[in-house]
């Protein structure tokens, strides 16, 4: 078991728990490849006459093998199986302590994995075009960058799948491109629907994208809450809170048709706008919106009624030809 856990990088304190990820199958297939790539032929044989094709498609769907370009499969690292559990299988199956120790597990690779480019952005370096990195888009963006991408699939968001700290809908990620065939293709129509409903229940718009050499888009849309999402406990973990997502916007509010209803004081996920307690016979008074904490995700100004805050651009970024 030891050299199973080696070959997938699985945390030690997995170990009584192993059989919530992997089959008995899964496991002596893990342990032929041996970290190593081999021809689907030779997988199948390796384990007997019943394994078979199902066996690997299965595998692969699962996070528990990978593809390679050439046809041979190898063991996928944990991270991976991890993520494919925590969306559509069972989380029901573990204890608390196990679950919370898992997802420090997993944050904690999460940041160490992005913290070079953290500290780069931070030092004022551009934002890498082919490095998948967050970033906060408005609603109006959101519309211009999604007449661009060709498909669209409806996954399971993977952070509050996770976490699982907040009350609001998992089924909100909509990614451009299907790994391992287990999203729902839908319509721009509808992936546009599912954003703007995301919007309205205050969850903030972040884009994940990468280009590559031929200008071709990849990655996906997030809704996210500041409770779950991972890119925010990174950048609290990492003290980048105005780069990961990146900020490109700055909240401002008109206290001309603004009236003191405090509907974006409820709807900031950051704290950033306070009102002073309203006093019996008095008007309320206006906001106040706090620049060093304002992110710019939007979300006030999509839920004012009066149309009171404008979004002021601070930051360009390298994708801006795609928003625009």
């Amino acid at each position: 078991m030891t050299k199973l856990f080696d070959i997938c990088g699985i945390p030690a304190f997995l170990e009584p728990w192993i059989n919530r990820f992997y089959t008995p199958l899964e496991i002596d297939l893990l342990t032929n490849l041996n970290g190593k790539a081999m021809a689907a032929d030779d997988a199948r044989q390796a384990l007997g006459p019943e394994s078979s094709d199902s066996l690997l498609e299965r595998a692969w769907r699962r996070g528990v093998l990978r593809r390679l370009d050439d046809g041979r499969v190898a063991p996928a690292d944990f991270h991976v199986r991890f993520e494919s559990w925590a969306l559509f299988e069972g989380w029901q199956d573990l204890p608390d302590d196990i679950k919370d120790r898992l997802n420090r597990w997993e944050l904690a690779y999460y940041a160490e994995r992005h913290r070079g480019t953290v500290a780069s952005l931070k030092a004022g370096q551009p934002r890498p075009a082919a490095e998948a990195c967050p970033e906060y888009l408005l609603l109006e963006e959101v519309v211009r960058l999604f007449a661009r991408i060709g498909h669209f699939y409806l996954w399971p968001c993977n952070c509050r799948a996770m976490v699982r700290g907040c009350s609001q809908s998992q089924l909100t990620c909509i990614r451009f491109s299907n790994a391992r065939g287990i999203g729902w293709e839908i319509s721009r129509e509808r992936a546009l629907s599912v954003v703007k409903e995301a919007n309205r229940q205050g969850l903030m718009q972040s884009a994940e994208l990468a280009v590559d050499s031929q200008s071709r888009l990849d990655g996906a849309l997030c809704n996210c809450c500041n409770d779950c999402c991972f890119p925010h406990q990174l950048a609290r973990i990492l003290e980048a809170e105005k780069f990961w997502p990146l900020s490109r916007y700055l909240a401002q509010l008109s206290p001309e048709p603004c009236n003191g209803c405090g509907r974006c004081v409820r709807r900031c996920p950051f704290d950033a706008i306070t009102q002073a307690k309203k006093k019996k016979g008095v008007p309320p008074s206006p906001p106040a919106i706090e620049k060093n904490l304002c992110r710019g995700c939007g979300v006030c100004a999509t839920g004012c009624p009066q149309e009171a805050i404008r979004m002021q651009k601070i930051r360009e970024s390298e994708l801006e030809t795609y928003y625009a």
